[in-house]
C-alpha cells in the first residue's frame, strides 16, 4: 500500500481524509547553513518522510490481513498526520542550526548552536518514538489479546481453549519424542545410517526432516544420539498450572468490595473477564496517592476507568498495600 509518492522533487501524501504536498524548494532554505548542497538534503528528506509513511501503511495493512479484518484507513491517516506534523517541527529545528564549515568560524555562536542542535536531536528522536509507538499500538488493535505466536494471555476470552490446546499440542511433541528416541536406540543396535534412522523417524513419527536430523547427527560435543524431553515436560508442567489457576479464577467470577480510605470509597474489583485486579476511585487520586499506586505497578486504564495490573496474588497483595497506605490503617 502506497500513500506518498515524490515525483518531480514534490512528495504528495494521501491517507483517507488527510492529503497534503511538500515541495523540495519550499524547505530547501531551512538546510541553507547546514550543506553546500540543500537542494539534495530537501530531496532525500522527502525521500525519507515518504519511505516512513509508505512502511507504516504496509505494516498496517500485513496486521489486519493477518487478522482477518478490513484495514483500517483511519489508523493510516491518524498515523500520516501526526508524522507529518513532526517531520515539520524536525525540519524547523534543523532550520536554526548551523554548520561552521558553511558560515564560517568567525565569532561563530558554538553555545548557542549546541543549544539548537540538542533541540534538533530531539526532535528526530520524537520522530523515531512515534513511528515505534505507533506500530506497537496498531499491533495492539489488531491483536488485542495477543497474535497466535504469542504467550496466551489471561485476560484472552478463549485463554483456556488455547492453554488446552498448547497442552495438548506439547504432549503429543513429547510422546513423538519418545517414539523417535525409541526407533533410533533400536536402529543404532543394527548398525543402521544416519539417513536411514532419519528416513525411519520422519515415516513413523511424524517428526519434520529438519527437526530428525538435528535429534541424530551428532555434533562435535554430543555423545548420543536422540531428543531430550526435559524442557517439554517442564513446559507441559507449567500450562497445566495455569489452566488450574485460570480455571479457579473464572469459577470464581468477578468481585468487589468499596472500603473507606483517606482518597475517599475505593472499590477494589477482581474483574475475572479481563483477568484485572482494579482501583476504582471517586475522582483523580491526588499526586501522593498516584506515586503509590505506580510504585506498586498499577497503571490507569481509561477504557476502564480504574487502576489496574494483572489479577493474582501479587496483585491481591498489592492492591492491600496499597488501600493500606493510602488510608495510614489495615484495610479488611
Amino acid at each position: 500500500m502506497k500513500i506518498a509518492t515524490v515525483e518531480n522533487n514534490i512528495l504528495a501524501i494521501i491517507a483517507g481524509t488527510f492529503a497534503a504536498t511538500i515541495a523540495a524548494e519550499d524547505i530547501e532554505a531551512q538546510f541553507h547553513a547546514l550543506t553546500h548542497f540543500p537542494d539534495r538534503r530537501a530531496k532525500i528528506e522527502l525521500g525519507d518522510l515518504a519511505e516512513r509513511l509508505n512502511q507504516f501503511a504496509v505494516h498496517v495493512v500485513e496486521l489486519w490481513n493477518k487478522a482477518c479484518a478490513p484495514v483500517p484507513e483511519q489508523e493510516i491517516e491518524s498515523f500520516a498526520r501526526r508524522h507529518v506534523d513532526l517531520t515539520r517541527r524536525y525540519w524547523a529545528a534543523e532550520g536554526r542550526c548551523m554548520n561552521w564549515f558553511i558560515t564560517g568560524p568567525a565569532r561563530f555562536p558554538v553555545a548557542r548552536n549546541e543549544k539548537r542542535m540538542r533541540i534538533s536531536d530531539a526532535r528526530r528522536a520524537d520522530l523515531k518514538a512515534h513511528g515505534a509507538a505507533a506500530r506497537k499500538a496498531a499491533k495492539r488493535k489488531a491483536f488485542p489479546h495477543g497474535a497466535d505466536d504469542e504467550p496466551i494471555r489471561s485476560g484472552d476470552p478463549v485463554a483456556l481453549q488455547k492453554i488446552m490446546t498448547r497442552i495438548e499440542e506439547t504432549a503429543l511433541a513429547i510422546d513423538r519424542m519418545k517414539a523417535a528416541n525409541a526407533i533410533i536406540r533400536r536402529m543404532e543396535k543394527d548398525l543402521a545410517s544416519e539417513e536411514d534412522m532419519i528416513a525411519a523417524v520422519v515415516a513413523d513419527t511424524g517428526i519434520s526432516p529438519e527437526a530428525a536430523a538435528n535429534g541424530i547427527k551428532l555434533a562435535p560435543w554430543q555423545s548420543r544420539r536422540g531428543f531430550t524431553t526435559t524442557n517439554s515436560r517442564a513446559e507441559l508442567r507449567r500450562l497445566q498450572q495455569r489452566l488450574a489457576i485460570l480455571a479457579r479464577m473464572k469459577e470464581r467470577g468477578t468481585q468487589s468490595q468499596e472500603l473507606e480510605t483517606s482518597a475517599g470509597a475505593v472499590e477494589i474489583k477482581e474483574n475475572a473477564d479481563i483477568a484485572r485486579i482494579q482501583l476504582i476511585f471517586p475522582g483523580k487520586p491526588d499526586d501522593p496517592t498516584r506515586r503509590v499506586l505506580k510504585a506498586s505497578e498499577f497503571r490507569w486504564s481509561p477504557s476502564q476507568g480504574a487502576w489496574q495490573r494483572h489479577l493474582n496474588e501479587a496483585g491481591r497483595y498489592a492492591a492491600q498495600s496499597v488501600l493500606k497506605k493510602i488510608s495510614g490503617a489495615g484495610a479488611a
